[in-house]
């Protein structure tokens, strides 16, 4: 039996019940997974590739697609959607060999360096080629807040704009940000949420800290710094924090000491607002470290990071003394906020694609629309309002 042949049916074992064609092709002949309308090839340039989909490693394909070594031709959603369909979710996990990559990152904290370096390697990529996906006004880098997140396709319905602006609103107004408060964001992006608070709220001071240069260099507030959050002294000097996206950059050994800093930096009656993308607990253990979709983010799009389900968050939250006065949950907010992301990376490649390599290109297409298609429509915008006794 060829390597192709072995591919085929080694894919159609693995989605039996895909209700699309995927087709596999490799020297002029083709296998195809699944059945119904064919959405995509996965035209494999090398037998190395074929042979990755023979053995069922779908994380070292990836790596070949990224690599240049295969060419996903139609549509992407189709591609990533395939998931959903996988005949039980333990297949997901990676194989044993990628998982010892992760070891380190998950048993021990991040130094400030090492941090810094995984950051940089995203957030410091052209400035111009970041913004280009992003809303005009607000410049966020996280989750949107949608009047109407269940039409995920729907992109017509309310602009990015509005919906990133709203997000920041609705943050700062239960803060209760006064015009004499001292207020920290953490993990600002282009600062966005300190010159809300300075423009609309009148607070008149105000920090920012990022570990991004760029972001710092082209952001809205002169209140700015590039600063790791352990360099800020945890002084108690602070009446409001807040922090949107940051956590989900933590490895899964630092989030205790996250939050306890955190805790510490706030005055006594202060308010901290904590905002993140978080995954639904799952029985299979599923994690950034054991999946493909999980690793394949660590190695190409964010270093260092994960998502922990709620419970972890209230549990370290509550230990620590907050007293949790509101907690959110919303759906479908992630899931649209990536497909308006994925809709402007595509406009804007024509003109972006000289700013980047080919590696990064093909990452952005899979992190844009995995993320959207696997973890957005499952994942919950967790939104934590805190105060410090």
């Amino acid at each position: 039996m060829s390597k192709l042949d072995q591919a085929g049916d080694a894919m159609n074992w693995m989605f039996p019940t895909l209700p699309y064609i995927i087709r596999i092709s490799y020297k002029g002949q083709s296998r195809v997974v699944g059945s119904g309308p064919e959405k995509v090839e996965m035209a494999c340039k090398t037998e190395e590739a074929v042979a990755a989909l023979a053995r069922q490693d779908l994380s070292e394909f990836l790596d070949h697609y990224v690599l240049c070594d295969v060419d996903l031709n139609g549509d992407m959603y189709a591609f990533v959607g395939a998931r959903n369909f996988v005949r039980q979710d333990q297949l997901w996990r990676i194989k044993l060999k990628h998982q010892l990559r992760y070891v380190t990152t998950a048993l021990f904290p991040s130094g400030i360096r090492r941090k810094l370096r995984a950051v940089s390697s995203h957030y410091d990529l052209p400035n111009e080629f970041i913004l280009s996906y992003l809303d005009k006004r607000t410049k966020a880098y996280s989750c949107a807040m949608w009047k109407d997140p269940f039409k995920i396709g729907n992109l017509d319905d309310q602009t990015l704009d509005d919906a990133q602006f709203d997000k920041f609103d609705q943050a700062l107004t239960a803060l209760q940000v006064q015009p004499d408060d001292k207020f920290i964001d953490i993990g600002t992006g282009y600062g966005f949420a300190p010159y809300l608070a300075e423009t609309k709220y009148g607070c008149k001071n105000t920090l920012g800290i990022t570990l991004s240069k760029n972001q710092v260099d082209d952001g809205f507030s002169e209140n700015l710094k590039l600063l790791h959050y352990l360099e800020v002294p945890a002084d108690g000097s602070f009446d409001k924090l807040h922090t949107c996206g940051m956590i989900s950059h933590l490895d899964r050994s630092e989030i205790e000491r996250y939050y306890r800093h955190c805790y510490g930096l706030l005055k006594s009656g202060g308010r901290a607002w904590f905002h993140a993308i978080i995954p639904p607990a799952n029985n299979a253990g599923l994690t950034n470290y054991t999946t493909i979709s999980g690793t394949f983010s660590q190695k190409y799009v964010f270093p260092d990071h994960f998502q922990f389900p709620i419970h972890v968050h209230l549990k370290i939250i509550e230990k620590l003394g907050f007293r949790v006065k509101h907690v959110n949950f919303r759906y479908g907010h992630y899931a649209k906020t990536l497909r308006y992301w994925y809709k402007l990376y595509v406009e804007g490649l024509p003109k972006t694609r000289h700013m980047i390599t080919p590696m990064i290109e093909r990452a952005w297409h899979l992190y844009l629309t995995f993320a959207s298609v696997v973890d957005g429509p499952q994942s919950v915008l967790k939104q934590i309002l805190c105060e410090k006794p």
